[in-house]
């Protein structure tokens, strides 16, 4: 007997009504057993090497030989399966399968026992029994509880279309029974991503049009999806979630084109197969009318984003060429009081009084720069997210910050060469003022001794030594050198020799 033949025979009582099957990791549970199918299982698992337990109604475990009775009906079969690796769910039997599909099973690998192909979703995989391969996961997505309206208690809508999220499956693996159980999950959840709300009382999708429409939710016993269809159904999620930005424009485009598809009277099968795929293509075209407009309406934002970054760059380059001339400037009068200081001896306070105004202005050039920055700054960050939004950040790094942000640059080291050279040039201006002194100091010096007058200048005549009372004077001894003219040297001969002890008062002025 091997494993297969085990798990068809308990499909076979499921279907019939005569168990129920609960799978998990480790075991399967076949419940609601009659006492003959307890026996049948039990002679079924005999040439297999897996433990097996059986419970009566009370919960006592039977022993291996010990027979059953009816009358401690229904039994409850457990079959311990062999481990697997980690995050693998091996999965016995189709009516298990279809149990983990409802209750949401997290194993990402799911391991079916008769399944020889393979399904591959955003967060699961479906594969053969003795494989465990990982499945690729997908970028995330928006949720499409964000975009359906749900009021009821039970959740009909998935949190995430990456759980049944595949591929188109080709003929081979569609035929599969295993992947024919999970197509009805699939398409019951991915269908009730497709209206605009789902009523609470019954579960209708509503569709708000113009005009509304309501249809029957999908119903994993009705008949299944055909192949075409299905896949249909796997391209128009796919595409209404495939960007997070857009899903929810394309999502009500969707909606609008199945509301004004078909008519009230078909049911969910049959109005999916006929007008999905109409409603895809119509969905297509309005997307890309909507684009084009859109598009046309993001150039004319574009083209007043440009023109904004443009005048504000234009701004700080005038800014940055006022402040250099202004440096200039303030160069120029720094060397030109220095000049004054050292020339002309210009006062100090004068000196200092100019050298405060420079800085002042200088200073305030600055200021006034560093607070257009600051504004535009805080400007940019709070309309960003209000009419820029569509702009990843990337490119609006590239288009508006960059820009923006070597024009600051450029204003920055003009600013701070600017400040530097003043500053430096300003303690210069000071340093001279204080340290050069003022002109009465470097003019004063030793008085200059005033002119004599002859009369003075006549007492400072050494007298010669008397020779004796009839003794005369020499030429030389008589006739003194009289700087103050011949007349007056005249005079003073004629007048004869002076005593040495008498005081010659002071002569007037002589005038020819």
């Amino acid at each position: 007997m091997s494993v297969k033949e085990l798990a068809e025979a308990i499909d076979r009582l499921v279907e019939a009504g005569g168990a129920l099957v609960t799978e998990t990791v480790d075991i399967t549970v076949v419940s609601q057993l009659s006492a003959a199918n307890a026996d049948a299982l039990t002679a079924l698992c005999a040439e297999l090497d897996w433990t097996i337990e059986l419970y009566d109604r009370a919960g006592e475990l039977l022993e291996r030989n010990q027979a059953t009775h009816e009358e401690f009906s229904p039994y409850r079969f457990h079959l311990k399966k062999p481990p697997a690796a980690p995050g693998v769910l091996r999965l016995l039997t189709r009516a298990g399968l279809r149990r983990a599909l409802q209750e949401g099973q997290p194993a990402p690998v799911w391991a079916i026992l008769g399944f020889t192909a393979r399904i591959s979703c955003g967060l699961r995989v479906l594969q053969g029994w003795d494989e465990s391969t990982p499945p690729a996961e997908i970028p995330a997505t928006k949720s499409p509880r964000k975009l359906v309206r749900e009021y009821g208690q039970v959740r009909q809508v998935p949190s995430d279309v990456r759980l049944w999220l595949s591929a188109e499956l080709d003929e081979a693996t569609y035929i599969q029974p295993a992947a024919q159980a999970w197509v009805s999950a699939a398409t019951s959840a991915l269908t009730a991503c497709l209206p605009n709300e789902i009523d609470a009382d019954d579960g209708r999708l509503k569709f708000r049009g113009p005009p509304r429409f309501e249809l029957t939710a999908y119903d994993c016993a009705d008949q299944p999806l055909d192949r075409g269809t299905f896949n249909v159904v796997l391209r128009a999620i796919e595409w209404v979630f495939e960007s997070d930005r857009e899903a929810e424009l394309r999502h009500t485009l969707l909606a609008g084109e199945l509301a004004r598809s078909g008519p009230l009277q078909e049911g969910t099968t049959q109005f999916l197969q006929a007008h999905l795929g109409h409603a895809l293509e119509s969905a297509h075209i309005a997307y890309q009318m909507a684009l084009s407009e859109t598009a046309r309406d993001t150039l004319k934002i574009l083209g007043e984003l440009r023109k904004t970054v443009t005048d504000e760059t234009a701004k700080l380059a005038e800014m940055s060429r006022q402040l250099t001339g202004a440096v200039s400037a303030a160069v120029a009068t720094g060397i030109g009081l220095i000049a004054a200081r050292v020339a002309a001896n210009a006062p100090a306070v004068l000196i200092v009084s100019v050298v405060a105004v420079v800085l002042i202005y200088i200073a305030m050039i600055i200021s006034s720069g560093i607070r257009f920055m600051q504004l535009q700054r805080t400007l940019r960050a709070e309309w960003q997210h209000r009419l820029y939004r569509f702009l990843p950040r990337s490119e609006y790094a590239t288009l508006v910050t960059a820009p923006t942000g070597r024009a600051e640059a450029s204003f920055r080291m003009t600013a701070w060469l600017g400040g530097s050279a003043v500053a430096v040039l300003s303690v210069a201006c000071l340093w001279v003022a204080v340290s050069t002194p003022n002109a009465a100091a470097v003019t004063e010096g030793p008085a200059t001794t005033p002119p004599q007058s002859v009369s003075s200048q006549a007492r400072k005549v050494p007298l010669p030594s008397p020779a004796g009372p009839t003794s005369r004077p020499t030429a030389a001894t008589a006739m003194p050198a009289c700087p103050s003219g011949q007349a007056a040297c005249n005079q003073a001969s004629t007048a004869g020799p002076v005593p040495a002890s008498s005081e010659v008062p002071p002569s007037a002025p002589v005038t020819k």
